[in-house]
């Protein structure tokens, strides 16, 4: 018998984000894995790149173009999309979607006004599209965008403290306090994420202005229409630059 006494303690990678214990040969080959095959962006064939080239909704000048994968699309880019979701996922710390729930349709409710009676009415749309921003042969950027109806006011401190209500982050500094009644919404920013060589480019900004004009067709969902989920500290910060202000935009549950 042998008594460790040492423990072993988690680190997570500053360079690919992932979190393994560096004592345990096993943990520490799947992050070596997982840094190479992520590092700068998560790899892609140059066949998989021109398979999403057919779904290009934005190009750059320089070959950069940024792709949009949803329910209806071949079983080939729905699984690249979800191994792009898995690299996110690691890095942010967030739950993992299921497939069966990431390829899924949501129910829509709404009311239609008729002459005698308002009528119920009841409508599906995908519930989740994928945004993958390609570089060369590696995806280096990503925003997970979600149909959604309602969501909560972001509030000042003084207007937070009458209503007591906080949305859960992982520090004081990541939390935010938001209303207690909910508003019309329509699209919902689940996960955005951009690789560490890559950011400060301008890469989120371009993913969430195309979620915005594609998810819908026909109709380019305002800012004001637009809420991200409960974001991590560095997530608040660009929906603050994003929306432009420090209050006023929206959050939701998800």
């Amino acid at each position: 018998m042998q008594l460790d006494l040492v423990g072993q303690h988690r680190k997570a990678c500053k360079t690919c984000g992932m979190e393994y214990i560096p004592s345990s040969a096993e943990d520490a080959a799947l992050h070596k894995k997982f840094h190479a095959m992520n590092f700068g962006g998560v790899d892609c064939t140059k066949a998989m790149v021109e398979r999403l080239r057919q779904k290009q909704i934005w190009t750059g000048g320089d070959g950069n173009f940024i792709a949009v994968v949803a329910r209806r699309d071949a079983l080939v880019l729905r699984n690249k999309a979800s191994d792009v979701l898995k690299v996110v996922n690691t890095e942010l710390a967030a739950v993992p979607i299921e497939d069966e729930e990431l390829w899924s349709q949501t129910t829509l409710s709404s009311v239609a006004e008729s002459s005698e009676d308002n009528v119920s009415m009841t409508d599906k749309c995908d519930r989740f599209k994928v945004y993958l921003y390609i570089r060369g042969q590696k995806c280096v950027a990503a925003c997970l965008a979600e149909r959604i109806q309602e969501a909560f006011t972001v509030l000042a401190q003084d207007q937070a403290a009458e209503q007591q209500t906080q949305t859960p982050g992982e520090s004081q500094s990541s939390s935010i306090s938001v209303s207690t009644t909910a508003h019309t919404v329509l699209l919902g920013i689940s996960r955005i994420w951009v690789s560490n060589q890559s950011r400060k480019q301008g890469l989120a900004r371009r993913l969430l202005d195309c979620a915005r004009s594609d998810f819908m067709y026909g109709l380019t969902v305002e800012k004001r229409l637009t809420a991200f989920s409960q974001p991590t500290e560095s997530g608040g910060k660009l929906a603050r630059r994003y929306f432009g202000s420090e209050v006023g935009w929206h959050v939701y549950m998800d």
